[in-house]
């Protein structure tokens, strides 16, 4: 865990990084709502790729898969391929948020979290999107049979992705918004105390 500990460190503390992290997020967030979805629709007659339905029920991915023709499919192997890498990237530049705003709202407390090496804790969401889409990829994979277990699990680790996403997200953008303000603050104070 230290590895993945230090690399949300590095990430926080390079510009570079931080920015090929922002540049994969949301480039692939262009190109899953931007490029594929749109295509995805087209072929399916409406229905778009699982992992962007959050309220999905297994009813519904045999129902949808049903209407997959083998281009569809095909299109969702490169969805996929895509979607391997954006949670990684995108639980990153979220971790550098929060560990970058830590550092200079809470030192302590930033300090006590590496040196027990929690940051990795911040990448979780990341499993659970991976895990979805090997079920999801499971089930399309195997289409014609109904591997209904694989359709549950699929649903279950979109239900923890969505959770623990919401999460890194407020406490991320929480963060920032705190030590935005306390930076503003300092800012202004330190104009007047000149003047």
């Amino acid at each position: 865990m230290k590895i993945f500990s230090d690399l949300i460190i590095r990430f926080s503390r390079s510009w570079p990084l931080f920015l090929l992290a922002a540049v994969v997020t949301f480039g692939s967030l262009y190109l899953f709502m931007g490029v594929i979805q749109p295509r995805f629709e087209t072929l399916t007659g409406g229905a778009v790729p699982y992992d962007l339905q959050n309220e999905l029920t297994v009813e519904q991915v045999y129902t949808q898969l049903a209407t997959y023709p083998a281009e569809a499919r095909q299109l969702y192997y490169v969805f996929s391929a895509i979607d391997f890498a954006f949670p990684l990237f995108a639980s990153l530049f979220l971790a550098a948020i929060t560990a970058f705003s830590l550092r200079y709202l809470w030192p302590t407390a930033y300090e006590w979290i590496g040196e027990n090496k929690l940051w990795w804790l911040l990448l979780v969401p990341a499993l659970f999107d991976w895990a979805e889409n090997i079920f999801a990829l499971t089930v399309i994979t195997n289409y014609g049979q109904e591997l209904r277990g694989a359709a549950a699990a699929m649903i279950y680790a979109k239900m923890g992705k969505l959770t623990l996403v919401t999460l890194s997200q407020l406490l991320g953008w929480s963060l920032l918004l705190l030590a935005t303000l306390k930076w503003a603050f300092l800012t202004i104070r330190r104009k007047l105390s000149v003047r």
